[in-house]
């Protein structure tokens, strides 16, 4: 391969600065902006955490529960606001943490006995659709 057109070295070879490799720093630009991404989140999620009232201070909660709780609330708000409109009295918004365990414990315990009762009934490899039955997913649906 001629290289007379670089001066006689062959692209990348030749001293940095003079169409040599430069150094890749985009490695350190993702892992600064996903630190960012991560603290923006978590910063969100705090704050979110702050206005669902009635949770104990000494409660951890994930930021799936801290979703489901905070639609709970604005539900409750949306409902509070109906009966303002009615005259009608409302109750506080109660956090219910441990009943949404109960009930994702339950629908844990379901599945797992569907799964069971799936694999020891079909014990043979089927062909075509594969993954969960359909009843499975119904009923994760219905969550």
């Amino acid at each position: 391969m001629d290289h007379s057109h670089y001066g006689g070295v062959p692209p990348g070879n030749g001293p940095p600065g003079l169409g040599g490799p430069r150094p890749v720093k985009r490695r350190g630009t993702a892992n600064r902006k996903e630190r960012r991404r991560t603290q923006s989140i978590n910063s969100a999620f705090a704050e979110l955490r702050e206005c669902i009232p009635n949770v104990p201070a000494d409660t951890k909660l994930s930021k799936i529960k801290t979703l489901r709780l905070a639609t709970s609330y604005i539900a409750y708000l949306m409902d509070l606001l109906a009966k303002d409109d009615q005259n009608g009295e409302a109750e506080a918004f109660k956090a219910e943490i441990k009943k949404t365990d109960v009930k994702e414990e339950k629908r844990k315990k379901e599945l797992n006995e569907i799964l069971k009762s799936t694999v020891s009934s079909n014990d043979k490899k089927t062909k075509g659709r594969t993954g969960w039955p359909q009843h499975v997913w119904a009923l994760e649906l219905k969550q």
